[in-house]
C-alpha cells in the first residue's frame, strides 16, 4: 500500500474547514520587507519553498502579524484597532484569513494540515494526469535539488572576488578589449550567433554537441543568479535542471532577493548570469584569438562565444519574454508584473470595446495606457514567434522529402504548442457567440444573408488570391574582373576592404618584392651611365654607334623593370564592388604569379539564378514575375523570369543541406533565370527566398490543386 492509499484510507473524509476552527497562525519562517513601490509602500512577503510573492500594505501586514494561534478572530479585530485607529471588523479578519489559507501558505500548518493539503494536490496532480494523458515536453523537469544553498554558500567565499568594485571595473575593461578583438570579424560573428541555433542545418552529432554545450552554460548562468542573490542575503531555495520543449534549462531559484534586496539588487540579480556568461565568452575569445584556425581548441572555443556571447545576451536582454532582461526592465519602469498587467489590460479593453462584451477593463493610469498597449502587442507577437519555432522547422525539413504532406505534421506539432491557446480561444469565441447571438439573428435579413452568401461563394470560388512558387535563389554578377598576380611578391597593404565600391583605376592593394626594386634601381643607373656615355661618344666621334646601342638596350630594361614595379600596386580594371571577404588578412602573405588576389563585382545588373522544385514546374512561365527578398532587407526585389532550364541542373555546393538530398527520391531542381537592377547592399553569392508569381486562384482551386498533386503522385 502506498502513502497515497494509506492516507486515502485513514483519513476518508477529513474536510479542510475541521483544521480551519482553531485560529489562524503566520508561519514564523516567512520572510518579509517593506518597499516603496510607485511611490507607495507595500510589503513583500514570501514563504521559503514556494513561487509566489505577496505584496500587502503596511496596514494589511499588521494585521496578518497578529494572526499568532492564540488570538480570535474578534481579539485580532479589536487589537488591530486600538494599536492602528483603523476600525476592522471580526468578519474582515475572517476574509483575510480564509484568503490566506486557500491562496497561500503564509499561515502556519501543522503535520496533519500538511498531510491534507498534500493529499489534495497527489489527487488534483493524478486528475490532471488522467485528463491529459500526455507528458508536457515544455517545461519536463528531470532533477530537483531540493537544499541547492550548500552549493552556493560553499562557492560563494572562493569567488568573493567578483563582487568587489575593482573586478567590476576589470570586467568592463575585458569586455571592451573583447569588443576590440571581434572588430575585424564582428558582422561574422553576429551572424554565426544566429545561425548557430538553425536546427534544420545540424546533424545528430552537431544536435549532440550543442546540447551539452548549451547545458553547460546554463548552469554557470544559473549559478551566477544564485551568486549574486546570496551576496545580498538571499536563500537559494530550489535547482532544477529541466527541458523545454527539449533543449536543457537550468533553474537557480532566487526570488528571495525580490523581497530582502533593494531595487539594485534586484537588478544585480537579474543581469548576473549576462555579466557571467560574457566572462566565460572573453576567455574563449582570448582562446579563440591566439590560436591557429583548424586547430580543436580554436573550433571549441568559438562555440563557447557563440553561446555565450551575443545571441544569448541579446535573447536574455529582450524584454519580451520573462527571462533576465525583462526583470531588468519591470524593475526600471517599476511594474513588476509588467507582463500580466499589460494583457490584462488590453484584452479586457478589446473585449469591451471592439467585441462589446459586458466586461470590465484593467483600471491603467491614463499616462501608462499606450505603453501597456505597444507592450502587450509587440510581447505578445515576439512570444507566439518563438512558439512557432518548433512548427516552422519540422516544416522546413519535411517540405524537401514530402512537400505535400509536409503541411500535416508540421500543424500537428503546432497544434501540440498552441493547444491551450487554441483551447481559450474557442472558449472565447463560444462566449462571444453566446453574447451576440440574438443581435446577430435579428441583423441577419434574408436580403443581408443573400449578399453574406454570395461573398462567401466569391471568396471561395473567385480567383482573387495570388498564387506563388517558392523557390531559393542565388544572385551572380554579370560583369566581374578576378584580379591576380601578374608578378611575385608580398601584400604590403590593402587599400579596400569587402563591399566597398571601386572606379577604374582604383588602387586595391599593393605589393613589395625587393629584387624587382633593386634590379629597377640598377636599371635606371645603367641607363644614366649608358646615356652619359652615348653623350660623350657623340661629342668626340668615336664610337659612338656601340654607345648608342647599349643605350637602347638599358632603355629597354629600364621601361620593362619600371613596368613590373607599376604591377606591384593592383588596381581595378573595371567600376563595380569588392566581394572578397577578410582582404584584411591577405597583409604580410607572399603570392606567386598568377594567384588569384581578389574579385570585383561590376555595378550593373545582377544576374538570380533561381533553383525551381521539380513539382512545381507545372506552373511556371517565361515571363513571369520575380519577387526576391534580399537578407537584410524588408522590401523583396522585383525581376522577371526571362530563363528556364529544360533539364534538372546540380545544386551549388552548401546552398542545401546535405541530409536532406539523400533520400531514395531527393527533390530535382530546374535553373531559372532572372536579372536584378543593382541595388546599394546586394552582393553576388548572396542567396535567399524567392516567389514566382504563376497567377491567381480561387480557394477552391488551391484544394483542386492539393488533391490532383496527391492523387497523380502517390496514387496514380
Amino acid at each position: 500500500m502506498n502513502i497515497v492509499r494509506a492516507l486515502e484510507v485513514a483519513l476518508p473524509e477529513l474536510p479542510e474547514q475541521i483544521v480551519r476552527k482553531y485560529p489562524p497562525k503566520l508561519d514564523p519562517k516567512v520572510i518579509a520587507k517593506e518597499h516603496i513601490e510607485k511611490g507607495k509602500p507595500v510589503v513583500l512577503t514570501k514563504m521559503p519553498g514556494t513561487d509566489l510573492v505577496f505584496r500587502f500594505s503596511p496596514l494589511q501586514w499588521k494585521l496578518i502579524q497578529m494572526f499568532d494561534g492564540d488570538s480570535s478572530f474578534e481579539d485580532i479585530a479589536a487589537r488591530f484597532g486600538e494599536e492602528t485607529g483603523v476600525a476592522a471588523s471580526e468578519e474582515d479578519v475572517k476574509e483575510l484569513a480564509s484568503y490566506l489559507q486557500t491562496s497561500s501558505q503564509l499561515l502556519y500548518k501543522s503535520p496533519l494540515e500538511r498531510n491534507i493539503t498534500l493529499q489534495q494536490e497527489l489527487r488534483l496532480s493524478h486528475t490532471k494526469r488522467r485528463r491529459s494523458r500526455t507528458l508536457d515536453f515544455s517545461d519536463l523537469t528531470l532533477k530537483t535539488w531540493k537544499n541547492p544553498d550548500n552549493y552556493i554558500s560553499w562557492l560563494y567565499p572562493k569567488v568573493r572576488f567578483l563582487f568587489t568594485p575593482r573586478f567590476v571595473w576589470l570586467s568592463l575593461a575585458l569586455f571592451v578589449l573583447m569588443a576590440w578583438m571581434w572588430a575585424d570579424r564582428f558582422g561574422e560573428i553576429w551572424s554565426d550567433s544566429f545561425a548557430y541555433y538553425n536546427f534544420m542545418h545540424k546533424s545528430g552529432w552537431d544536435l549532440v554537441e550543442f546540447w551539452v554545450l548549451f547545458g553547460s552554460m546554463a548552469v554557470v548562468h544559473e549559478t551566477g543568479h544564485g551568486l549574486v542573490g546570496k551576496h545580498f542575503g538571499a536563500t537559494i531555495e530550489k535547482m532544477a535542471f529541466s527541458l523545454m520543449y527539449f533543449a536543457p534549462s537550468f533553474i537557480c531559484d532566487a526570488t528571495q532577493v525580490w523581497v530582502i534586496g533593494g531595487k539594485w539588487a534586484r537588478i544585480a540579480t537579474a543581469i548576473a548570469g549576462i555579466w557571467i556568461d560574457l566572462l566565460f565568452c572573453f576567455v574563449a575569445t582570448v582562446v579563440w584569438w591566439g590560436t591557429a584556425p583548424g586547430m580543436p581548441a580554436h573550433d571549441w572555443a568559438y562555440k563557447v562565444m557563440i553561446i555565450t556571447g551575443i545571441g544569448v545576451s541579446v535573447l536574455n536582454l529582450n524584454p519580451l519574454i520573462k527571462l533576465d532582461g525583462y526583470l531588468i526592465f519591470s524593475e526600471l519602469v517599476s511594474e513588476p508584473s509588467l507582463k500580466e498587467s499589460s494583457t490584462a489590460y488590453l484584452t479586457s479593453w478589446v473585449r469591451k470595446n471592439i467585441f462589446r462584451l459586458p466586461v470590465d477593463v484593467v483600471y491603467v493610469p491614463r499616462r501608462k495606457r499606450l505603453f501597456f498597449v505597444v507592450y502587450a502587442v509587440l510581447s505578445g507577437l515576439y512570444s507566439y514567434s518563438l512558439l512557432s519555432f518548433l512548427m516552422i522547422v519540422t516544416y522546413h525539413i519535411l517540405s524537401s522529402f514530402m512537400p505535400e504532406l509536409a503541411f500535416a505534421p508540421a500543424l500537428a506539432i503546432g497544434y501540440w504548442v498552441f493547444r491551450s491557446r487554441i483551447h481559450m480561444a474557442v472558449r472565447f469565441m463560444k462566449m462571444l457567440y453566446l453574447d451576440k447571438k440574438q443581435r446577430v439573428k435579428a441583423w441577419l435579413t434574408p436580403s443581408r444573408l443573400l449578399v453574406a452568401t454570395a461573398l462567401g461563394i466569391l471568396l471561395l470560388f473567385g480567383p482573387i488570391w495570388p498564387d506563388s512558387v517558392d523557390c531559393t535563389y542565388v544572385l551572380e554578377a554579370t560583369q566581374s574582373a578576378v584580379i591576380r598576380a601578374t608578378v611575385p611578391g608580398m601584400v604590403r597593404r590593402v587599400s579596400t576592404s569587402e563591399g566597398a565600391q571601386v572606379q577604374v583605376g582604383s588602387p586595391l592593394l599593393s605589393l613589395a618584392n625587393l629584387n624587382l626594386e633593386s634590379n629597377a634601381e640598377k636599371s635606371r643607373a645603367e641607363l644614366l651611365r649608358t646615356t652619359a656615355r652615348a653623350s660623350a661618344a657623340s661629342q668626340q666621334y668615336s664610337e659612338f654607334a656601340e654607345a648608342e646601342q647599349e643605350r637602347l638596350q638599358s632603355a629597354v630594361n629600364e621601361r620593362l623593370s619600371r613596368n613590373q614595379i607599376g604591377q606591384l600596386s593592383v588596381v581595378s580594371p573595371i567600376a563595380g564592388t569588392v566581394t572578397t571577404p577578410h582582404l584584411a588578412d591577405l597583409v604580410g602573405r607572399p603570392v606567386s604569379e598568377g594567384d588569384v588576389l581578389l574579385e570585383v563585382a561590376g555595378l550593373s545588373d545582377l544576374r538570380a539564378r533561381l533553383y525551381v522544385p521539380e513539382f512545381s514546374m507545372s506552373e511556371v512561365r517565361i515571363g513571369q514575375r520575380l519577387h526576391l527578398l534580399v537578407p537584410g532587407q524588408w522590401v523583396p526585389s522585383s525581376a522577371s523570369l526571362v530563363d528556364i532550364s529544360p533539364a534538372p541542373s546540380l545544386l551549388p555546393t552548401g546552398l542545401f543541406p546535405k541530409e536532406q538530398l539523400q533520400g531514395i527520391n531527393p527533390p530535382r531542381f530546374y535553373l531559372g533565370t532572372g536579372f536584378l537592377k543593382y541595388q546599394s547592399g546586394l552582393l553576388p553569392g548572396m542567396s535567399g527566398q524567392a516567389k514566382i508569381l504563376v497567377g491567381r486562384r480561387s480557394l477552391a482551386g488551391f484544394a483542386g490543386r492539393f488533391v490532383r498533386d496527391l492523387v497523380q503522385r502517390k496514387v496514380w
